[in-house]
């Protein structure tokens, strides 16, 4: 194929950026910079090349770019094509995508999937693009007010449009990327989740109907479960919304829309189910998920190979960063702090209230919770007041969903600390505001925070399988410990 790459050309024409609805879920960046399941949609788009055509492929950005393209051109035979493909081109299945373009040198005429406003056009003869290079220089293909009637029409798929609402929202809707241990699939109308935990998936299907009728217009209803024997799976129906932490890692609150955002998951806290409770059953659930829990994880991480590699790793760089020197650290801070853990309630508690469970318009205020940690009997609805303010505080201000999505990186101080590199746009100003708003409420932050730093040690084991991840957790905790510490 090595022949065949010198003779194709394959352009992602990446030079707009998003707009209208669209930009208030992601704010001002190129489509191609946009998040999806951990990566830039640029990066996926690279991972549907086939390997002979990646040394062909031109990321076009600038103008700078269009000049370095605009000599490439010039400098190849008639015998050179060239395929255009916009950024804001969707392909739900890449596969389909890798199909087509490993089909390109077999092409023998001309073609568009549309007639107008093409996201996808492959001319036979590159230099048929020079003899409009203005216009090309000017706007992308598909803002053209042009028909391309000369070409065929690509019949095999066609891409969503990313610049409309409808198509990005079809697109991103149910996108977050899933634990090892959990299946997900995803049609134009519901969304099912499967996992060998059967108990989980009972727990996640019953817990709608045991929760306070108030709680309800907040969730997605569940339904169809069923027990395949080595599975168990439910249904939900698929909402058409962008979770908070595709909006969250994008910047696309600013102070009035994230106050907003954040009043409702607060309100929705502070309207969960409450009952009386002692003091000694308080310090017993507070021990439970923040104490007994912690260790058990962290011995289940210490039991994996990686999990041992991964603890020797940061180690070395920093004997601060060990699990077991952490541990010690945060017993001691908890042992502080133990009788601000202690409540005269307890509160039906959803579980797992991180930003990705998290379904939300901005514009209509649409707020609705997936995923809850379930319930199979009242009795197990009942959880600690700050358990699911701990797991919002790990989205707010332990920058969880930049670490899930890869948007950080780890690198070593000037010292030869490790230390953790987080990508932010205008999050500084916005998480004084949860702090604000959960003290109005009479949480002390460093008790949430505290809590918070064992759901980090906790999750080691449970994104094993992504290395760096865990690294990054690792230190998030030791971050948090110092800033309690302080």
């Amino acid at each position: 194929m090595a022949e065949i790459s010198k003779s194709i050309l394959i352009v992602f024409d990446d030079r707009e950026f998003v707009s209208g609805d669209v930009r208030s879920l992601v704010g001002s960046r190129r489509f191609g910079d946009v998040i999806y399941k951990r990566r830039a949609l640029f990066k996926h788009f690279c991972e549907a090349v086939p390997e002979w055509a990646r040394s062909s492929t031109i990321h076009l950005r600038t103008n700078d770019d269009l000049r370095g393209m605009r000599k490439r051109l010039e400098s190849c035979g008639q015998d050179v094509s060239v395929c255009i493909v916009a950024a804001k081109a969707g392909f739900p299945d890449l596969a389909c995508l890798t199909q087509l373009l490993e089909r390109l040198p077999y092409a023998e005429e001309d073609f568009s999937e549309s007639l107008y406003h093409p996201l996808i056009v492959f001319l036979r003869n590159a230099h048929a693009l020079i003899a409009r290079w203005n216009e090309f220089f000017d706007a992308p293909l598909h803002r053209w007010e042009y028909g391309w009637q000369e070409c065929q029409r690509l019949k095999s798929f066609v891409p969503l449009d990313l610049e409309k609402i409808q198509d990005f929202l079809l697109f991103f809707s149910g996108s977050t990327a899933t634990r090892h241990f959990n299946q997900v699939q995803i049609d134009s109308y519901y969304y099912t989740k499967r996992s060998a935990d059967k108990n989980k998936m009972l727990a996640e299907y019953s817990y709608y109907d045991l929760v306070p009728e108030n709680m309800r217009p907040w969730l997605v209803q569940p339904f169809g479960f069923q027990d395949e024997g080595g599975t168990a799976s439910y249904k939900m129906l698929r909402y058409y919304l962008a979770d908070a932490a595709l909006q969250w890692v994008h910047g696309a609150f600013d102070i009035t829309s994230f106050s907003a955002f954040i009043d409702r998951v607060l309100f929705f806290i502070a309207e969960r189910g409450r009952r009386a409770c002692t003091k000694d059953q308080s310090k017993k659930m507070a021990e439970d998920l923040f104490v007994t829990k912690l260790k058990l994880r962290v011995q289940e991480f210490l039991e994996l190979e990686e999990g041992r590699r991964i603890n020797q790793l940061v180690s070395s760089a920093n004997p601060e960063l060990e699990i077991n020197q952490q541990i010690k650290r945060y017993l001691a801070l908890y042992q502080k702090y133990s009788e601000k853990f202690i409540f005269d309630y307890c509160a039906v508690g959803h579980g797992d209230p991180c930003f990705s469970n998290l379904l939300y318009d901005q514009q209509r205020y649409l707020l609705k919770l997936i995923d809850p940690k379930g319930a199979v009997k009242e009795e197990d609805l009942w959880t600690h007041p700050i358990y699911d303010l701990c797991k919002l505080s790990h989205s707010v201000l332990g920058d969880y969903d930049f670490i899930n999505n890869g948007l950080y990186n780890v690198g070593f101080s000037d010292a030869n600390d490790l230390v953790l590199n987080v990508q932010y746009d205008n999050h500084a100003a916005l998480k004084p505001i949860f702090v604000r708003k959960i003290a109005e409420m009479g949480f002390d932050a460093d008790v949430v925070r505290l809590g918070e730093a064992s759901l980090f040690l906790s999750m080691l084991p449970l994104h094993i399988d992504y290395p760096n991840k865990v690294i990054a957790f690792l230190l998030t905790a030791k971050n948090i410990l110092d800033e309690v510490d302080a």
